[in-house]
């Protein structure tokens, strides 16, 4: 069964595997606890925090700054580039690959919450 949905707690109740889209794109797979516990792409990270729960008193939920890309003016790198807190010079330049981290496929040079060579 393929479930597409913005809700992430229903992903969270009814699905053993994920896959985090932006703007088209897989942007990270892999088993929802894992993923969930520690996101490996910054997406990821900002969608987890955006969840009502994670941001009780405050304000606003957490958001990214910014617009998606749309199909005809997407960067040349990363498309989450123009977006991204942590953004280095070949983010914007270079587009990575759907690559294995530790519990996950992340398309990101510098996964998060893990050791990079």
């Amino acid at each position: 069964m393929v479930l597409i949905t913005h809700d992430l707690a229903v992903v969270a109740e009814t699905a053993q595997r994920v896959s985090v889209m932006y703007a088209g794109q897989a942007v990270e797979v892999g088993q929802v606890p894992g993923l969930f516990e520690v996101p490996a792409h910054p997406y990821s990270e900002a969608l987890l925090a955006a969840i009502p729960e994670h941001s009780m008193g405050t304000e606003r939920l957490a958001t990214l700054p910014g617009m998606v890309p749309g199909r005809y003016d997407r960067p040349q790198g990363c498309l989450l580039s123009p977006r991204c807190p942590y953004v280095r010079d070949n983010c914007r330049t270079e587009r990575p690959g759907l690559d294995p981290k530790a519990h996950s496929l992340a398309r990101c040079f510098y996964p998060l919450n893990q050791e990079v060579a």
